[in-house]
């Protein structure tokens, strides 16, 4: 794991933080990060009160990841 990610999860406190990361980790995993960020954008614009971490998990879902 790349050093940087090592140190800023170990200093992370915030679990929402830490499942952001896991969605981005996984969509990375799948060759689909740039689909799922997108679409994750796409969603906090369409509904503007819905939370980064929501919008992320919905485009994980849309890419069946």
């Amino acid at each position: 794991m790349n050093p940087v990610k090592e140190h800023f999860l170990e200093k992370a406190k915030s679990t929402e933080i830490l499942d952001i990361v896991e969605c981005i980790t996984r969509a990375e995993d799948h060759g689909l990060l740039v689909e799922v960020i997108y679409t994750a954008l796409k969603e906090m614009k369409d509904f503007p009160k819905s939370s980064p971490l929501l919008a992320l998990q919905i485009a994980t879902e849309d890419w069946d990841i």
